[in-house]
């Protein structure tokens, strides 16, 4: 077991996040606003946003097996991590649906069993610490969904948060650097929340900013 002392310990030059907001508000356009190159899969069938963007390549996942689909994205994108800054998948939400749609194909039902929520638990958690560990930047996207939060006092709150299985979404958060929910004002512009609060979940364990423009969510973390 290797020991290191806190006084030589550095923040992460390589950012793991989460982005996450309602549909159509701008999740899949960061992929073209991030530094460098991009390596995108898109499993949601929305990279048509990333028109005229030359710095970002996009894989499509075959939803027909999304399972060996989204292995083999990560094998490409590990044996040619050296050609990009960041890789973008897009996104979870989408590819839980997908996923467990397939496991129902073979069942009488059409309907996956029980046993496969707990499956893909298991498979997602394998597939997100798999990407974590790309010598890259590593950006996942999810829709977001509320669930509610009841205080000791029994006082109860609704919070926004990526709309991952109950389950490991607090796992998922907690393994990620950043958890960042976009936004769009009435004017249009959008922006990340990066610090939580009892309304909203959000995180930033890469540097101070509390929130930031759609187009510098890596710019400070990865300096």
């Amino acid at each position: 077991m290797e020991i290191t002392n806190g006084a030589q310990i550095t923040k992460s030059k390589k950012a793991k996040i989460i982005i996450y907001s309602k549909p159509g508000d701008g999740k899949t356009t960061v992929a073209g606003k991030l530094p460098g190159k991009t390596l995108v899969l898109d499993i949601d069938g929305t990279s048509q946003v990333l028109e005229g963007y030359a710095n970002v390549d996009v894989a499509k996942i075959n939803g027909d097996d999304p399972h060996r689909s989204i292995l083999e994205f990560y094998a490409h994108a590990k044996a040619n991590i050296a050609n990009y800054d960041n890789v973008f998948v897009d996104n979870l939400t989408h590819y839980q649906k997908l996923w467990l749609m397939h496991k129902g194909e073979n069942t009488k039902s059409g309907m996956p069993e029980l046993k496969d929520y707990a499956l893909y638990d298991t498979h997602l958690l394998k597939v997100v610490e798999a990407f974590n560990g790309l010598n890259a930047n590593v950006i996942y996207t999810a829709w977001e969904t509320t669930r509610t939060i009841i205080h000791d006092d029994g006082q109860q709150y609704n919070q926004f948060i990526p709309d991952i299985r109950d389950k490991i979404v607090n796992h998922v958060m907690g393994i990620v650097h950043v958890v960042a929910r976009l936004v769009r004002k009435a004017d249009g512009t959008r922006g990340f929340i990066l610090e939580g609060n009892q309304s909203i979940f959000a995180k930033n364990h890469l540097d101070d900013r509390k929130g930031c423009v759609q187009e510098e969510l890596i710019v400070s973390s990865t300096n």
